[in-house]
């Protein structure tokens, strides 16, 4: 698992720009499937059939994008005024080192006021922060375009025995959960085929997702994704702690059905395991593949996470781990009944 996330986590690929990640997800993924396509939109659509000739598709999925920012304008100077690409908070950002896809892969600092001469500073405008690179105007406007993509400069950093920090843990942590699945069950035969989806442009109103569904139109569809791990100034209040298993959802954005089937699985083998109650709407894939065609049966697994959506997101190894656990098992079982039903 580590591995895993070391290798998907280096991998650039904000929202509309995840061909590189698509790459590595692919590769990772070729042992375990048959075929493995991309659609228009970029999605990653790779198939392991099963021996029946209904040809029913469990569809697997997470997304490939991460948050991102991109070049909106370059001032006189040569500065870079960006553009948010994703939901960020802005209190995170000066001082943010970054990558710039320009010509040439560049470095940059996005500025920050030193706190010697900064007068009761508010969270900073989006529209104000800009980036330095270092370089001359001249050489900037050489190398960069306005429209250009930027991402956090950061790496895999293990934290420990079993967490990890790195940016994309949203949702790198849920491709490697779908790829170390699909390795548990490469002995095993199964009825049914599995799709393993890994869907673009989630960061930016889950665009991928549906239109992956419809192609694949599944007779269940299983995301996953992160929710908010527990930290000592989160208040507590709709996050979990990290390493204590899996976060199973509740709620009308999936199945009582699929979320009853994890929690019976989890409970009889022993398998950690969380409930999070979510009365709306998730905020994740699950939303758009549920309705997808005439329906899917969807269930949704998620990853206690902290720090989502900056330079470092903190991540328990072993909660991927028994993630993968759990989607094994499950699966399993659906593939001894005779009928494809959750």
């Amino acid at each position: 698992m580590r591995t895993l996330l070391e290798t998907l986590t280096a991998a650039p690929g904000s929202s509309g720009c995840e061909c590189t990640v698509a790459d590595s997800f692919s590769t990772l993924l070729m042992p375990y499937c048959d075929t493995i396509n991309r659609d228009a939109l970029g999605n990653v659509i790779a198939m392991r059939r099963g021996y029946s000739p209904d040809h029913k598709t469990l569809m697997l999925e997470a997304h490939t994008d991460k948050i991102g920012l991109m070049v909106r304008h370059i001032t006189k100077e040569g500065f870079l005024l960006v553009s948010p690409v994703g939901g960020f908070d802005t209190k995170i950002l000066p001082a943010t080192a970054v990558r710039i896809f320009g010509k040439e892969v560049l470095h940059g600092v996005i500025c920050s006021i030193p706190p010697h001469i900064a007068k009761n500073e508010k969270a900073p405008d989006m529209q104000f922060l800009c980036v330095d690179t270092g370089l001359s105007a001249d050489k900037v406007r050489a190398l960069v375009d306005v429209g250009d993509v930027m991402e956090f400069e950061t790496e895999f950093t293990p934290l420990g025995k079993h967490m990890a920090a790195a940016s994309a843990m949203d949702d790198r942590a849920g491709l490697a959960v779908i790829i170390r699945t699909l390795s548990l069950l490469r002995e095993d035969t199964l009825p049914f085929n599995i799709a393993a989806v890994g869907a673009v442009q989630e960061e930016v109103g889950l665009r991928g997702a549906g239109t992956a569904a419809y192609q694949v139109n599944p007779f269940a569809a299983i995301c996953i994704d992160v929710c908010h791990g527990q930290t000592p100034d989160g208040g507590g209040r709709d996050t979990f702690p990290l390493g204590k298993g899996t976060v199973i959802t509740v709620g009308p954005n999936v199945q009582r059905t699929v979320s009853d089937r994890f929690i019976f699985t989890a409970r009889s083998q022993g398998i950690p395991y969380q409930i999070d109650v979510d009365s709306g709407c998730t905020g994740t894939d699950a939303w758009v593949v549920q309705v997808a065609r005439r329906g899917v049966y969807t269930g949704l697994l998620s990853l206690p996470l902290r720090y989502m959506h900056t330079g470092y997101e903190v991540l328990h190894l072993r909660d991927a781990e028994n993630t993968a656990l759990l989607l094994a098992a499950v699966i399993r079982d659906l593939g001894k009944e005779d009928t494809l039903c959750f």
